[in-house]
């Protein structure tokens, strides 16, 4: 690589992901919920919605992308102040897993710790549980106390869960280290169409780090591959 030469990266707007998700069950059905094939897609649906609840909490529009590479984290997050061609505002190093009716730890606490803490160690991390299964979660005070008590070495702890029986409405929840509760409609969030679906994210030494328009054809494939043409 030339020294200096900047590394690009394909962006995705979380409604995009949203939508290729609703696109995808509707084509291959519950096989999307439960294959390993369509992991990827799963998990950027969980991150997206989280980043699209930060957005209507705090006005921030978000972008992300997929770390290929083994362990931590899943996605790295960009925030974007739309209209804007300059630095970045923010990084958000998210891991995103499951919480799913298998798992044997019936506390979101336990198996939180048992499926991630105990394996991260990295104070840039989000955690992100994905709560899919039958369970009474415990008032925010208590969870934030509780995780408290084990010292975590992330930077912040989230849980997702629908509040409606016809998963219409969805709580994002943050029980370390503080207190956050967003409600997202999920109607609303499939019925907002984007901007842009992707930008390039841009990373150099002398011109800091830009985002822009792509200006190719990019192609987002069920598994969430990213195909530029």
């Amino acid at each position: 690589m030339t020294k200096g030469k900047k590394q690009e990266e394909v962006l995705i707007s979380p409604y995009t992901a949203v939508r290729l998700f609703a696109k995808t069950y509707l084509n291959v059905g519950g096989v999307l919920l439960s294959d390993r094939r369509y992991k990827v897609t799963r998990e950027a649906w969980i991150a997206s919605m989280f980043l699209i609840a930060l957005q209507d909490k705090f006005g921030m529009e978000w972008w992300f992308t997929p770390v290929r590479d083994d362990g931590s984290p899943d996605f790295n997050c960009y925030s974007f102040v739309e209209g804007e061609i300059g630095n970045s505002k923010e990084l958000l190093k998210l891991e995103v897993f499951e919480w799913r009716k298998e798992v044997e730890e019936e506390d979101i606490v336990e198996a939180v710790k048992k499926i991630k803490l105990n394996k991260i160690v990295d104070p840039n991390i989000t955690l992100l549980c994905y709560v899919r299964r039958n369970v009474v979660i415990p008032p925010a005070t208590i969870l934030k106390d509780k995780f408290a008590n084990l010292n975590p070495k992330v930077k912040d702890i989230w849980y997702i869960g629908d509040v409606t029986p016809d998963s219409k409405e969805w709580r994002i929840t943050q029980v370390f280290p503080n207190i956050v509760a967003i409600d997202l409609d999920y109607d609303k969030v499939l019925g907002t169409k984007e901007e842009r679906s992707f930008i390039t994210s841009s990373f150099g030494k002398t011109e800091g780090d830009k985002f822009k328009p792509t200006g190719k054809e990019v192609l987002l494939t069920p598994e969430f591959d990213i195909e530029v043409q």
